[in-house]
């Protein structure tokens, strides 16, 4: 995602398998030097793939991370301590603090941080409401019947395998705080933008997890099978 505006944001940095097109769409964008922040919402290598060449590119940002994310990637990248700032939950940053660094309902580091700019009303919320689909869609009024219920809450489940430990109240209670930034728009790195009462809708499945049993997850005989599976069809095609 990339914010436009006085202080333009690149948020995450996608995958190093698709820089060069990743490059292109963003900073066709947003000018690299007018880029203000970087902002990374957590230190997977699915958000950090092109940090290093972003950083890089864009010599006026600075890099918003927190400390656990820079302790983590240390063994893999010298990240310039001069040219970022750390925040943790709550915290805000830009001139007018204009966003704010809200944790997002469900997450699978705990590094995340989620962010909502105040001025637009948008939500990055990282890994959280994930929503695999099998084709692209503009809203997720465009899929099937009764997909997104059980598309997003095994999503949701996948992401956060501790949500089957939950505390329902308490679990509400962080569900609310993330509703109360008003968001009008969420976005994050794994599913559909939501909008509107799409939103109502993925708070309200939000609040089933701690009612839910955990995943069952492929395990030794679906890899034989999927090893197989594609031999066969190379075999085909030979």
């Amino acid at each position: 995602m990339v914010i436009t505006g006085d202080e333009p944001v690149v948020v995450d940095t996608g995958v190093a398998l698709t820089r060069e097109g990743w490059m292109e769409r963003t900073f066709a964008v947003v000018e690299p030097e007018d880029v203000r922040w970087i902002f990374l919402s957590h230190d997977d290598g699915d958000h950090t793939g092109n940090l290093m060449q972003v950083l890089d590119t864009c010599p006026n940002a600075t890099l918003i991370t927190n400390w656990f994310s820079v302790e983590r990637m240390s063994g893999d990248v010298l990240l310039p301590l001069d040219r970022m700032q750390w925040i943790n939950d709550g915290d805000t940053f830009g001139d007018d603090n204009q966003f704010v660094a809200v944790l997002p309902p469900n997450f699978d580091s705990p590094t995340t941080r989620g962010l909502f700019d105040v001025r637009s009303k948008v939500y990055w919320a990282a890994d959280s409401f994930a929503l695999p689909i099998p084709f692209e869609v503009p809203t997720i009024r465009d899929l099937p019947p009764g997909f997104f219920r059980e598309a997003f809450l095994q999503a949701q489940r996948m992401v956060s395998p501790w949500h089957q430990w939950l505390d329902p109240k308490r679990y509400s209670q962080h569900l609310a705080r993330v509703a109360g930034t008003g968001a009008e728009i969420v976005s994050s790195g794994h599913g559909v933008t939501l909008r509107g009462d799409e939103i109502d809708s993925a708070f309200e499945l939000l609040h089933e997890l701690p009612f839910h049993p955990p995943v069952q997850w492929p395990g030794a005989q679906d890899l034989d099978l999927l090893i197989k599976t594609i031999a066969a069809a190379q075999a085909d095609v030979a």
